[in-house]
């Protein structure tokens, strides 16, 4: 048996395919990669990059073969004047000598020595002639006739010169000879240019001579500065140097020493010969110079070499200019083009990428709000309300799953219909409205239609913010089926009319109550009164204590119906304020003996600190002492043996009156403090109640200080005690006395009415 490996990949239980890489596969991603947005972006931000460098580099290029070039013809430009000035010279010098030789054979004193008339017409020809250190007319024996100079001519003769020695031959011309030492002007150099004196027979008579200064006859070149970069030689047909400029440099002596230039010279030489011109050549090689000068090595300077021959005279001109000199500008401009590409490459780079960075950001962003746009409108299709949103006309753009559900008609046949079709005067209603919808099969349904105004189009007007084009307005409308709530509310209405109609029956009957109840009290009262009076005769002690229980259960009963008859009509909105001047410490002063009594009964202090005037109060003055009484009761009754009740008052920093109960009684749980107020609630249930009330004392004594525009607060600390604080508005405060208000003048005006 023989198995085969299967080397397909397993696939996971329960998880995806794993996808097949095939070629079409690969060429979509590819596609879908190069067409991308941010593959084009980069593509095209390399590729500017590259076009912006290659140009640069382009130019670059040109503009160094430009300075090549312009090099180039400045040598030849340098070149062609060194030639003209050595061409100048010598024509001119020849031509002097040719005059002088015509001099010499016409005038009389030109055979003797040392003429005076001689060496003055010398002097003024060679001040005419400023190339020219001397001038010297040489006899057939060597020694000097006659000579420009002021010193003495020498004495020696001068056969063993090569100006001298070379005439010696018939016919011959113009002699320009290497340079040579001067005897007459010491430590000087001079070219001399000298030409055969010939008699009638042709016989040698002697050389009149011409000493140019090498240093003048470069003159008008250095005047100029253009031998400042460069370099200029002026040597003889056989190589010999007679003029190199710059100094300050070793001399070469000899083009021989100098191959570039002897190559070019003797490809000049052949170039002559073939078209009989004078035209010279320009090159690059390596010039002489210092080691290491400009860039050059082994002594030499790379330069551009331009070499010509002067037509007629045995004179070669050579001129170089560093290339580095020539490429100097082009340097300085080649890094500032070079910083340039490299800011612009790093400027394209960054905007490139914050390009590309933008649009991932916009991508990520689009993915976003898809996602956004999906839970959205899953938000939407999972509200129980329907929700419609509709433009400007009215018609319907989008209808969630509860409208579809609530009028029974398909979001796509409400696309583009009025709302008025769903909602009749919903484009008349305001933001919030009470409408009638209409569903699909003619019903109508009781609806609140909400209208909320959406902008697509970024910030709203008068944001501050700039925004682009505006986007038109879209209105979201919000529609709740309100047949439900419509029952509830008319069941609440006859609810709340039941609850009025008992709790009217309640005050009446509570009223009727009271009214009942007090008469029969008041009798057993007055009864009890007169009884123990004795009256009827005396009663004997167990009667007294018996008519005094009589009495003070017929007393704590009418105060017990007096409560509730008030706490009716307070609630009934029925109680009236008769208000009036009184002075507050004496209506404190008058509640105190009220409960003085019980107060020491039970061991408890009380600390009066309003006993002098403190302000006289426009109120209803059984109201306002029996809220005082009522604090004044109730802090008794709750506080042990041995405690104290402490009373104070006075004017707060507005002008109003403040009024403040405290004891060290068993104080109030924080839990029951948000009933504290209700009427009928005590702390206390039935079970377990140790103090005796009807639980209406606070909630009577809130509602006379709200009729009053005041406030009753309480602060309290169980097992601490309690301060209960009363505060009147500055309106309720008198400044004028009781006398005047008695008068009908002590109403603040504006005071409140009740």
């Amino acid at each position: 048996m023989s198995f085969k490996r299967n080397h397909t990949p397993m696939a996971v239980p329960g998880s995806a395919p794993l996808p097949r890489c095939t070629p079409a596969t690969m060429a979509g991603s590819l596609r879908r990669r190069l067409g991308s947005v941010r593959f084009l972006v980069t593509a095209s931000g390399i590729a500017f990059i590259l076009v912006v460098n290659a140009l640069i580099g382009y130019g670059l290029l040109q503009s160094r073969r430009e300075a090549i070039v312009a090099g180039e013809r400045a040598t030849r430009d340098l070149a062609r004047m060194l030639e003209a000035q050595a061409l100048r010279t010598a024509f001119a010098t020849d031509q002097l000598l040719s005059d002088l030789s015509f001099v010499l054979d016409t005038h009389a004193e030109a055979a003797s020595r040392g003429s005076p008339a001689m060496h003055d017409y010398l002097k003024r020809r060679l001040a005419a002639f400023p190339e020219l250190a001397g001038l010297a007319v040489i006899g057939a024996d060597g020694r000097v006739l006659h000579h420009s100079a002021a010193t003495p001519p020498p004495l020696s003769p001068l056969t063993d010169r090569a100006y001298f020695a070379r005439q010696r031959e018939p016919g011959s011309g113009l002699f320009i000879g290497a340079l040579i030492d001067s005897r007459v002007v010491p430590d000087t150099q001079v070219i001399p240019f000298s030409r055969r004196r010939s008699g009638p027979e042709g016989d040698f008579r002697g050389v009149v001579v011409a000493m140019a200064n090498p240093a003048r006859l470069a003159a008008t070149l250095e005047s100029q500065g253009i031998d400042r970069k460069g370099g200029m030689f002026l040597a003889l047909d056989d190589g010999t140097v007679l003029l190199e400029r710059p100094q300050g440099r070793p001399g070469i002596g000899s083009l021989s020493g100098w191959p570039a230039a002897q190559a070019m010279l003797d490809a000049s030489a052949g170039q002559r010969r073939r078209d009989g011109l004078a035209e010279g050549l320009t090159a690059r090689g390596v010039a002489p110079g210092p080691a290491g000068a400009h860039g050059g090595n082994h002594g030499g300077i790379d330069s551009l070499i331009s070499v010509r021959r002067v037509p007629g005279y045995p004179f070669v001109v050579v001129t170089t200019l560093p290339v580095a000199a020539v490429l100097a500008d082009w340097r300085r401009d080649s890094a500032a083009w070079t910083a340039i590409a490299i800011v612009m490459t790093l400027a394209i780079a960054l905007l490139t990428a914050f390009v590309v960075r933008q649009h991932m950001r916009r991508e990520e962003d689009r993915a976003r709000l898809a996602r956004v746009s999906r839970r959205i409108r899953g938000i939407l299709d999972s509200m129980l309300d329907a929700v419609v949103t509709f433009d400007t006309g009215g018609r319907i753009i989008t209808f969630n799953r509860a409208a579809e559900t609530m009028f029974g008609v398909a979001e796509r046949e409400m696309v583009g219909q009025p709302i008025e079709a769903l909602i009749p005067g919903a484009r008349d209603s305001g933001a919030e409205s009470d409408l009638t919808a209409r569903r699909r099969d003619g019903h109508a349904v009781p609806v609140a239609f909400t209208v909320s105004d959406l902008r697509l189009g970024g910030w709203g007007q008068g944001s501050g913010q700039e925004s682009g084009p505006e986007e038109p307005r879209v209105f979201v409308g919000v529609i709740r089926d309100m047949t439900r709530r419509k029952q509830q509310e008319a069941e609440l209405v006859a609810s709340k009319t039941q609850a009025e109609l008992a709790n009217r029956a309640k005050s009446e009957f509570l009223a009727n109550m009271s009214h009942e109840l007090r008469t029969p009290l008041n009798a057993i009262i007055g009864f009890a009164e007169v009884l123990d009076s004795g009256y009827f005769g005396a009663a004997n002690e167990r009667q007294k204590s018996c008519i005094s229980d009589i009495h003070e259960s017929g007393r704590h009963l009418l105060d017990i119906v007096n409560a509730v008859l008030d706490m009716s009509k307070l609630e009934a909105g029925q109680f009236d304020l008769a208000e009036e001047a009184i002075e507050a410490h004496e209506a404190v002063a008058q509640c105190l003996m009220m409960v003085r009594d019980r107060a020491a009964s039970g061991g408890i202090a009380i600390d009066n600190e309003v006993a002098a005037a403190v302000a006289t109060l426009w109120v209803d003055r059984r109201a306002f002492k029996q809220v005082v009484l009522n604090l004044l009761s109730n802090a008794v009754k709750f506080t042990p043996a041995g405690g104290r009740v402490t009373i104070t008052a006075g004017r707060e920093a507005d002008g109003g009156f403040r009024l403040a109960v405290a004891d060290t009684g068993i104080g109030i749980p924080a839990d029951f403090m948000p009933h504290l107020f209700q009427p009928f609630r005590q702390a206390e249930n039935a079970a377990n109640r140790r103090y005796e009330g009807t639980g209406l004392g606070l909630s009577i004594s809130k509602n006379f200080i709200d009729l009053h525009g005041g406030s009753l607060t309480c602060d309290s600390r169980p097992g601490e005690g309690t301060c209960m604080t009363v505060r009147l508005p500055a309106e309720r405060v008198l400044d004028q006395p009781i006398a005047a208000a008695a008068a009908g003048i002590g109403k603040p005006p504006g005071g409140p009415s009740v």
